[in-house]
């Protein structure tokens, strides 16, 4: 997200429909005594942490404490007021304000005297980002890391700003400090028109009367969205851009029921421009965060795993459709980035790659001309072509960023190439460029592993299994699962992150419901009865956890953040986790017979109804694959005998978006595959509404009665 200078401070708030949200501080473990307390409080304790971004500020010369929620209740006697501090391990402008302003020992010596400075890495704590994001963007019409607030000794925040330089943040505390000396009763009746605000906005109004869910609400929609869809190079039309897989799953699903040709090509060319655009690593894979143009031309150098998780879904799944090559490499150059870069030993996957190195940010993936032209040497005219560089414009005054060319057949026809001769030297140039990078510091990988992306990452593994067919992807999948089984579950409780051997923080909403989409994932292509175990013993505890009797929907955490639930529905960079719950309720539904379960998916759809107008569909478009399942016929496929996982592995490779699938090997009790299981056959019935066709043997067979 791009960041923004604050200049002054903002000290009003309109409550209107959108409110800040209120939030506890963290510190020491109840068992600490006060004076211990107080005394560490003088000293920067990071260097305790394990989380990357955390130790990043452990050198700071400012007095930095981590986040517990006895701090300002039981500790800070002195009532200071208290700076919150959050950003994340790759993030470019942290690092920027760090050396700026957090290092400057004038900044230091200001901040430790009058406040009790908190820093908060946003991938552990993300409910607390969510609270303080709110905040900022309320208050300033938008938002950014690093995500910098000030809030009174009870925690409730009256300022709220991101990257700001030394004399910048100097400022800001310097009025706020005043006017707490001075004036300190306007803050608190600030603070009070907060607290109202964040507990209305959590109340969460929705239509309870029940929808009827038609396709004419999904079209009505895709017409007001598609008009700011970007047709010349591909996503929406935004002056940043960010791919949002989420958005593109949806949309593929709804041109395949429609059977639209003009959103199927605006959906196919969109996925080619950003394979072959600079937002990919063209020498290592892998995709960057975001690109700062609207063309796809220079990133963001970071590399997230929840990007490059959830674009092995999007690019497998396109690839079941369309079968286009180049989606198909994507997803393998992707997914060997990951394993080589990304994978620990165990089968966890790491959390990010750093934008920045020591020179700077992007510098270990960047060029400058001197280094392209020796690269190239007599193919310099070639090496431009292909990698899309114009020497006479460079970026940042001197350096050029590679980018496939999307005319492979024209650039043959121009240099009079055939495909192998053109391979050969692009595997010279790449082993050179690799050569030059060595002498380079590599970006700093933040090891931290958390349970959602991990759970990302393996339904992107299964999903590229389903359309390749390729064994390599489910294993991974599987160790993976048992990565999270072994070393993400304390005293039978989900986790949050995994960093120095150690699982910490209980597990969100986000966890729950990816790690449990994922355990489906996985029984729906092996048939193995422990991932549906597990599926619905996790289920049945996170209803337990973070239902409310107030809305349809689940909460973020299990107890409120002091006197304030936190209820999200929306798509973010990830799916809403309530959407994915939602997802996850309707399938075990219908796989379990489990009525409850079935009720619990119908009344949070009919919860969401009215969000759906004006366009909005594009902030729920998880919940749009899921109404679209209602709004157009579903099928289920259940396959049952020896070769089960034979045919079904066959017929995965097929985009079939609205159909259940359910195998077995063996007999089995539950609904769906009772009474379907003949020794020595493997038959394959496709049902709807629990009323099957006759079974066939062949996948061909199958194929023709689900298109009909």
């Amino acid at each position: 997200m791009e960041t923004e200078s604050i200049n002054s401070i903002n000290l009003k708030v309109q409550v209107l429909g959108s409110t800040l949200l209120f939030c506890s501080i963290f510190l020491f473990p109840n068992s600490f005594n006060s004076l211990y307390a107080q005394k560490s409080m003088n000293t920067n304790r990071l260097y305790l942490e394990t989380s990357s971004y955390l130790l990043q500020h452990a050198q700071n010369p400012i007095y930095w404490q981590r986040w517990n929620e006895n701090l300002y209740s039981d500790f800070n006697t002195e009532e200071k007021l208290i700076v919150v501090s959050i950003g994340y391990s790759s993030c470019h402008w942290c690092h920027v304000m760090e050396k700026e302003t957090f290092e400057d020992d004038k900044v230091a010596n200001y901040m430790n005297q009058n406040f009790i400075s908190i820093k908060v890495d946003r991938e552990e704590n993300p409910e607390i980002d969510n609270i303080y994001m709110t905040a900022t963007q309320m208050m300033t019409g938008s938002g950014g890391w690093p995500l910098n607030v000030v809030c009174l000794p009870d925690g409730r925040p009256v300022y709220g700003g991101t990257y700001h330089t030394k004399e910048q943040w100097l400022e800001v505390l310097g009025k706020i400090q005043n006017l707490y000396e001075n004036n300190k009763e306007q803050l608190y009746v600030f603070a009070k028109k907060v607290e109202k605000g964040i507990q209305e906005v959590n109340r969460f109004e929705y239509t309870k009367e029940a929808s009827s869910f038609k396709s004419e609400i999904l079209k009505n929609e895709m017409v007001y969205w598609s008009q700011n869809w970007d047709t010349l190079n591909g996503g929406e039309q935004q002056s940043q851009k960010f791919i949002t897989p989420v958005k593109f799953n949806y949309i593929q699903q709804y041109q395949y029921l429609e059977k639209d040709q003009k959103i199927k090509s605006y959906f196919e060319n969109t996925l080619e421009n950003i394979a072959n655009s600079g937002i990919v690593d063209h020498l290592k894979s892998g995709f960057y965060r975001y690109t700062v143009d609207p063309e796809w031309k220079i990133p963001h150098f970071e590399k997230m795993l929840y990007d490059n998780a959830q674009l092995l879904t999007l690019y497998s799944t396109a690839y079941k459709e369309f079968k286009n090559p180049l989606f198909k490499s994507t997803v393998y150059k992707t997914f060997e980035f990951l394993k080589k870069q990304m994978k620990n030993k165990e089968g966890g996957y790491y959390a990010a790659i750093d934008a920045d190195n020591d020179k700077g940010e992007g510098r270990y993936y960047i060029f400058n001309s001197d280094e392209i032209k020796k690269i190239a040497d007599s193919d310099l005219l070639l090496v431009q072509d292909y990698y899309r560089i114009n020497l006479d414009k460079p970026f940042e005054k001197s350096f050029y960023h590679l980018r496939m060319t999307d005319d492979l057949e024209g650039l043959l026809k121009k240099y009079s190439l055939t495909t192998d001769q053109l391979n050969k030297k692009r595997e010279a140039w790449e082993i050179k460029f690799e050569s030059l990078k060595k002498d380079r510091e590599f970006p700093l990988i933040d090891n931290k592993i958390i349970t959602s992306w991990n759970a990302l990452m393996i339904s992107g593994l299964v999903c590229a299994f389903e359309a390749f067919g390729d064994t390599i992807f489910i294993n991974h999948a599987e160790e993976t699962f048992r990565f999270l089984l072994k070393n993400l579950f304390s005293s039978g409780k989900l986790m949050h992150t995994y960093q120095a051997n150690e699982a910490k923080i209980e597990a969100n909403l986000e966890d729950y419901a990816f790690t449990i989409q994922a355990a489906l994932d996985l029984y729906k292509n092996t048939g193995t009865i422990l991932y549906l175990e597990q599926a619905n013993k996790l289920t049945q505890q996170a209803i337990k956890k973070f239902n409310t009797s107030e809305n349809p929907f689940f909460t973020f955490t299990e107890s409120p953040v002091l006197f304030s639930e936190i209820v999200s529905v929306d798509d973010n960079v990830i799916p809403s986790a309530n959407a994915i719950m939602a997802m996850n309720l309707w399938k075990m539904g219908h796989l379990l017979g489990n009525e409850d379960f079935s009720n619990i998916a119908k009344n949070m759809l009919e919860g969401i109804s009215s969000f759906f107008r004006d366009g909005r569909s594009s902030d729920y478009s998880q919940w749009a694959k899921l109404i679209a399942i209602e709004a157009y016929s579903f099928k289920e496929v259940v396959i049952v005998g020896s070769e089960a996982k034979k045919l079904n592995k066959e017929l995965q490779q097929n985009y079939l978006p609205n159909v259940l699938f359910q195998i077995s090997e063996k007999e089995s009790e539950m609904p769906l595959l009772k009474d379907r299981f003949f020794e020595g056959e493997t038959l394959i019935y496709v049902c709807e509404n629990k009323v099957c066709l006759m079974p066939v043997t062949k996948v061909t067979e199958a194929l023709k009665f689900l298109k009909d």
